[in-house]
């Protein structure tokens, strides 16, 4: 019974009744896991990950497109050729899923990005699956919602030590974490009863091993001392008078950091380091001063009726 006490929480901080759910559950995952033979675990992994990497019913396009498919084609293609003219190597790209563990992992992190990606250059991104670590085109993608996430402070140097992280991910081919995957469908499912809870969905404690698409991320530029998902602390013992600037805020708070495997691809949203990029209507030669007249959905309104509204 001694390991049930000490086994080192990676559920994020919960009141004592939910630590006393996770870790028995825990325990009697183990135990079963324990008693089943590695070709049984493996067919119920397959089996399982084939369930949940299926497209969500209803969600064929997690940001539907409503038009001919001629029409559709065109905007996809606008949208590729505005994605690379904004996109930088070195950018993380957030993805909207429309799978079925997309959503597990929407409804974990409270945030619409489920997956995250990292843009190499030339419209290829590095992203890591249960298949493996894959350099693929951006085109997987032009479908759903994606938001780029940039940077903003990285130095040349660090750049060039996330890049060679990333390359070395697909030449070393780090097995991706589904060997918990049950323990992130109980947190879906006990999330249900407590909506009010913190859980982590990362934390494997063979973090060189295994990975989820955002910790390896993140672990390369953490290796370049680049935050991804920093936490505020007030110093203990420091009496600041006034805060006016960063140097006086710098003095007044510590950053707490993450481990990379517990970064989630909303952490890159969030996070105060990265700045987002909307590519799709961002253009710096437009008119900012330009009206933007927005036809309202008739539906909302009753068939027959359309207004218009009017946004300086």
């Amino acid at each position: 019974m001694r390991r049930f006490f000490d086994l080192k929480l990676l559920d994020g901080v919960n009141p004592g009744i939910d630590r006393v759910f996770f870790r028995l559950f825990n325990e009697v995952n183990d135990f079963g896991k324990s008693l089943a033979g590695k070709k049984t675990r493996d067919l119920v992994y397959n089996r399982l990950l084939k369930y949940l990497l299926q497209v969500a019913p209803g969600y064929d396009s997690a940001q539907p497109l409503l038009g001919s498919k001629e029409e559709e084609q065109l905007l996809l293609e606008y949208k590729k050729m505005r994605f690379l003219e904004a996109a930088k190597p070195c950018d993380v790209i957030l993805v909207r899923g429309n799978l079925r563990i997309s959503h597990v992992i929407q409804t974990l992190t409270k945030s619409p990005y489920s997956h995250a990606a990292f843009y190499l250059g030339d419209g290829k991104i590095i992203e890591a699956e249960p298949q493996g670590v894959i350099v693929r085109d951006i085109d997987k993608y032009l479908e759903l919602d994606i938001r780029i996430c940039r940077p903003v402070m990285l130095s040349r140097q660090g750049k060039k030590t996330v890049i060679q992280h990333m390359e070395e991910m697909v030449r070393l081919q780090p097995r991706y974490d589904v060997v918990n995957i049950e323990k992130l469908l109980f947190k879906y499912w006990y999330t249900k009863f407590r909506p009010d809870i913190k859980v982590y969905i990362g934390g494997n404690t063979i973090f060189e091993h295994y990975y989820i698409c955002s910790g390896m991320i993140a672990h390369g530029f953490h290796k370049a001392g680049y935050p991804v998902s920093p936490s505020l602390r007030l110093r203990k013992k420091k009496k600041i008078k006034s805060l006016k600037t960063v140097g006086d805020f710098e003095k007044m708070v510590q950053l707490l950091k993450k481990n990379y495997s517990q970064i989630v691809p909303a952490d890159f949203d969030n996070s105060p380091f990265f700045a987002s990029v909307k590519f799709l209507y961002l253009d710096c030669k437009h008119n900012a001063k330009k009206r933007f007249q927005l036809e309202q959905e008739e539906e909302s309104l009753g068939e027959g009726h359309s207004t218009s509204q009017v946004i300086s």
